[in-house]
Parts: C-alpha cells; structure tokens; sequence
C-alpha cells in the first residue's frame, strides 16, 4: 500500500513539473513574441524617416540599432 501511494505522489510530482514547464515554454513564447512586434514597429518606424542629405546614413543607423534592440530583447527573455 505505501509502494502504491509513493508511485502516485511521483506521478503527481512530475505531472506538476510538466505543466510547471510548459507554463515556461510559454512564457518565453509570448516573450519572443513581443520582441518580434516591438521589432516590427521599430522597423516600420525606420522606414518612415525622411531622406537627410546631411545624414545620409540615418536609415541604416536606425535598423541596426533596431536589430540590436531585438537581439537584446530576446536574451533578456533566455534569462
């Protein structure tokens, strides 16, 4: 009898760490996610900027520095 109650605690114990895991897995998901949208936004607001021929690099200067936002969202939801 106490054989059978310790195969259900564990059963329960590892039932609870996988929803434990995919609450995580989500998580991160919808992290991604954001950061993608945030990404998207920030491009598409690049995009809106004026020709300046006095700064003619403007344009690239703004999507890296978007790219470089994204890659930084992304690692902050690895951690």
């Amino acid at each position: 009898m106490a054989k059978i109650m310790s195969n259900k605690w564990i059963i329960v114990a590892f039932v609870f760490a996988l929803i434990i895991l995919g609450f995580g897995l989500r998580s991160m998901a919808d992290c991604k996610s954001d950061c993608q949208d945030e990404y998207q936004s920030e491009v598409d607001s690049c995009k809106t900027l004026p020709d300046d021929p006095d700064e003619p690099d403007m344009l690239e200067t703004c999507m890296d520095d978007a790219k470089s936002q994204y890659e930084s969202c992304i690692e902050q939801c690895e951690d």
